[in-house]
């Protein structure tokens, strides 16, 4: 009787233990074709200087993934891997596809970015990936079809794990409308209700979400479907989180941007309740490092990106001061860049949307590869011409719509401007009064109501009007100027040589005075 317990006891044991089992899921997002190393710097805490170092590219990121991937790791990346530099520009995103193909991966879900060159362009380069990619919101009209599978079922150590991708679905708010026009945007709590009834009927252990949507909507997408979802992996906001954030026991994971981090997410699984029972998340910054950077990997690069090297590396000037791009702060990057706008086109106004500028620069000498890099989409400029009245009731509009995503804990996008200054109150504008713009001047002057001002801005900014300006009663006309952004910003730099930005101030708030 005692040697049966005891075996009994044994058996019970070890059905415990080979329930629980340990996966490591390593992830990336938003590595926008960065795929050589680049320079960043940080304070030093304890001497205060500041630190030069070189992170990310191709060669590092193949060479952490090596590092620390095992049998039991799930490789997940949450989109935009296109748009960033020139080779993915030549290449219309062909060059990411390729790389994408030498990681490996389990599994990888489109992003806004993907589809910069058309719809039509990205289901080309699909075409020659090697690995799942996933989408289960975006329809192609024409084909008939999603843009990628719904989801992917992978087993890793014995444990079923079902990858659902969910792309923007604020895709057309982010795109130049000429680049989607064949899509249609499926309802998110209708796709992503259907395709986890699908998984868990095919017996999946854990359910993940691989989602470029950013962290706001992971967060409110983790609120629904917290009984059905066990993790999300991230992207599009560019959040680096150092800890996992959790809501309603949802892990949600996310790696910052540019392949500067490696997440990853360390797993307990028991298999019978399919549940995580632990979890420990933390983000490896990919430091160069010649014991672990793939010198195979990099070299394939390398090869990609030689033929254009020539006319890249051309210096076109020098940087004075580090040039600062900012999503939703004023900014001397910014600020350049609008001024630039404003002086080339002879308009009164230049305006440049933050998230068009898509890298910092350290001081130094400024190569065409830079401007490439800061200015990627190649944006039309373009011109309106609008009334003082109208001016102000686009100001009023921004305004409120800004201070409407801040309420939200949203990222508040800043149009950082060029010839105009204007003031507002905001305490007052939160309270509902509308009486909430102090002043606006152009050229120190202040905007007469009945005057014409024209503006110079990009075609992005313009197409997404609504989104920036509100409703407005004026119709607008946009003119072209002839000008691609990055061509004018490269023509700018090489007249002025030089280059000391000075941030100023254009914009305030009263309120915070």
């Amino acid at each position: 009787m005692k040697k049966f317990s005891a075996l009994l006891l044994f058996l019970l044991i070890f059905t415990s233990f080979a329930q629980i089992k340990e996966v490591t899921i390593l992830h990336w997002n938003d590595f926008h074709a960065r795929n050589q190393p680049y320079k960043v710097s940080k304070k030093d805490s304890v001497t205060g200087e500041q630190v030069y170092y070189w992170v990310g590219g191709v060669g590092s990121m193949s060479g952490y993934l090596k590092k620390y991937r095992t049998p039991n790791s799930l490789v997940l990346n949450a989109g935009d891997d296109f748009q960033g530099t020139p080779i993915s520009n030549f290449t219309r995103g062909r060059s990411q596809i390729e790389i994408l193909n030498t990681y490996h991966i389990d599994a990888f879900v489109l992003g806004n970015h993907e589809f910069d060159y058309s719809q039509y362009s990205l289901d080309s380069a699909l075409g020659h990936a090697y690995f799942d990619f996933l989408s289960c919101n975006v329809f192609m009209k024409s084909k008939n079809k999603l843009m990628g599978q719904p989801y992917v079922i992978k087993e890793v150590n014995g444990v079923k794990f079902a990858v659902i991708g969910l792309t923007l679905p604020d895709l057309f708010e982010t795109s130049l409308p000429a680049n989607v026009t064949d899509l249609v945007m499926l309802n998110v709590d209708s796709v992503l209700t259907a395709n986890i009834a699908e998984v868990k009927s095919k017996g999946a252990d854990v359910v993940v979400l691989l989602s470029h949507s950013g962290l706001d909507e992971d967060k409110l997408i983790a609120e629904k479907f917290y009984s059905d979802l066990d993790i999300i992996v991230g992207g599009h906001s560019h959040s680096t989180l150092f800890k996992p954030v959790r809501k309603n026991g949802v892990i949600i994971v996310q790696a910052g941007s540019y392949g500067r981090n490696l997440g990853k997410l360390d797993l307990k699984i028991d298999t019978e309740k399919d549940t995580v029972i632990e979890s420990y998340g933390t983000l490896i910054e990919t430091v160069l490092d010649s014991a672990i950077y793939d010198t195979e990997a990099a070299a394939y690069v390398d090869k990609m990106i030689e033929q254009y090297l020539p006319e890249l590396n051309v210096k076109i000037g020098t940087l004075q001061t580090d040039w600062r791009a900012s999503y939703g702060d004023e900014s001397n990057l910014g600020q350049f860049e609008a001024d630039a706008f404003r002086t080339k086109t002879g308009a009164d106004i230049g305006l440049v949307n933050g998230g068009g500028l898509r890298k910092s620069l350290l001081k130094g000498d400024i190569l065409v590869g830079d401007i490439w890099e800061i200015n990627p989409f190649g944006n039309e400029v373009q011109t309106i011409t609008v009334s003082g009245k109208t001016l102000k009731q686009m100001l009023k509009n921004n305004i409120k719509i800004r201070l409407e995503k801040i309420a939200k804990g949203e990222g508040a996008e800043l149009l950082h401007n060029s010839g105009l200054t204007y003031s507002y109150d905001s305490k007052k504008a939160n309270e509902g009064n509308d009486d909430f713009l102090v002043s606006v001047n152009i050229n120190r002057a202040e905007v007469n109501d009945n005057e014409m001002y024209t503006i110079a801005t990009n075609n992005y900014v313009l197409s997404q009007f609504k989104k920036f300006f509100g409703e407005i009663s004026e119709s607008i006309e946009p003119k072209n100027t002839g000008w691609i952004d990055r061509d004018l910003i490269i023509e700018a730099v090489k007249e002025m040589k030089v280059i000391n930005s000075v941030l100023e101030k254009r914009v305030t708030d009263v309120s915070k005075q």
